[in-house]
């Protein structure tokens, strides 16, 4: 199966080029492990491999041993490193390859060779010393403007900055707005998956949190027992109580303290008292500051954002679900028989560090239900074609492949709770 592609979590390659061709370009990594956590001050073995297109045709490769620094960082120059018998000859790339140039990175964050972590991107642009060096030709200026003034797309390198009323105009920059807007966008991403600080409640719980495209999800389950400006949330134990409530409440899996909390509906809406149900005005804010229970299209959001990263159990990248396994957390589940639901080879569960547990619910009529079988978790979204007493939720079963959505609960049920950020 796939593994979490941010655990490489930035590269950064550089080149200089000088009056003589360098045959080596600079190479920076953070790494991280399957944890997510930074592998610091830590042997690691990269193999580095350039291809000539993303699908193959390997020009070089070499391997290095290197050390990560305290913030998991490894730096490196490709062209020094260990080669074999083939494909070692760095000077011999081709670097005007009409497809482009890719790097293919695999990492041992044990420092060996059992290749664990890989990632491969495209080369979007290389020294020109480089590109010349294996270019046929290089136009010089007489042959361009003898050309019908024109330099048949040429570039033309190291022009002076004009001093003179008919100097040739530089440009001071090489891409254009968009351009650098999305590439900083890239890099700021980058940075915000390095942030690793716990997300706290009001109640003072922290929870781990995992960035997935541009959402940010919290991976444990809401814990606290007030709102946001500190308005107690009521415990209920009664059933029949449970029932009757319009009112937010929430309630321990068998009323027993030892196992985690849910809520109703109304809870998670911030309908803390009578007037609340109909005006929305007056109700709390049950999620952290800066976080909010995620709709029904924000699941949607993050179950298409897994299966298009290759969470789905066989690989693929269709809209086909196939990926509770790589939501669930590696215990608890009741035992499977199907390779691709969480219930079977637990060990194997988890691969996006969502780690869903099967905490069971508690059901519109007050009693509890299938602890080890179901994770279900409510969204912000009423279900409302026929019945105002539903709410749309998401929920993994032990012997299903796929993460369920469904509008058929109640919204007295008690179920598990998740975060999105603002």
């Amino acid at each position: 199966m796939k593994k979490l592609y941010t655990f490489l979590a930035a590269i950064l390659l550089t080149a200089t080029t000088f009056a003589q061709v360098p045959e080596k370009m600079s190479y920076q990594a953070v790494v991280r492990d399957a944890s997510g956590a930074l592998v610091s001050e830590q042997l690691v073995g990269i193999e580095i491999e350039i291809l000539y297109s993303q699908y193959g045709g390997t020009a070089y490769i070499e391997t290095h041993f290197v050390n990560t620094n305290a913030n998991g960082l490894v730096t490196l120059e490709i062209g020094t490193g260990n080669t074999g018998n083939v494909f070692n000859d760095f000077s011999a790339i081709q670097w005007d390859n009409i497809d482009g140039n890719w790097i293919y990175t695999k990492i041992d964050p044990l420092g060996g060779v059992n290749y664990t972590i890989t990632n491969i991107s495209q080369l979007l642009s290389v020294p020109y010393a480089l590109y010349a060096k294996n270019s046929a030709t290089t136009p010089n200026l007489e042959s361009v403007l003898s050309e019908n003034n024109s330099a048949n797309n040429q570039q033309i390198k190291d022009l002076q900055d004009p001093t003179e009323a008919q100097d040739a105009v530089t440009k001071n920059y090489t891409y254009s707005k968009d351009e650098v807007d999305a590439l900083l966008a890239n890099l700021q991403s980058q940075i915000d998956a390095l942030d690793t600080t716990p997300v706290t409640d009001q109640d003072g719980n922290t929870y781990d949190k995992l960035y997935y495209g541009d959402q940010v999800w919290t991976v444990e389950n809401a814990e606290m027992v007030t709102y946001r400006d500190g308005t107690p949330i009521p415990e209920v134990t009664d059933n029949a109580e449970w029932e009757s409530l319009t009112t937010g409440a929430w309630s321990y899996y068998d009323n027993d303290p030892t196992k985690p909390r849910f809520y109703n509906w109304y809870a998670v809406m911030g309908i803390h008292d009578v007037a609340s149900l109909t005006d929305e005005s007056l109700r709390k804010e049950f999620a952290p500051d800066g976080w909010h229970v995620p709709s029904d299209a924000e699941w949607t959001t993050l179950e298409e954002r897994l299966i298009a990263n290759g969470y789905n159990y066989d690989g693929t990248t269709t809209t086909e679900n196939r990926i509770a396994k790589a939501m669930a957390s590696t215990s608890g589940w009741g035992s499977s028989t199907i390779a691709a639901a969480p219930g079977s080879d637990q060990s194997l569960n988890n691969d996006s560090g969502f780690n869903a547990f099967p905490e069971g619910y508690r059901q519109y009529d007050g009693s509890f239900y299938y602890e080890g079988n179901y994770a279900i978790f409510w969204s912000s979204t009423e279900y409302d074609t026929y019945d105002s007493n539903l709410a749309w939720h998401r929920f993994l079963y032990y012997d299903f492949s796929y993460l369920y959505r469904d509008y058929y609960s109640n919204k007295q049920r008690g179920l598990s709770v998740r975060f999105v950020r603002d």
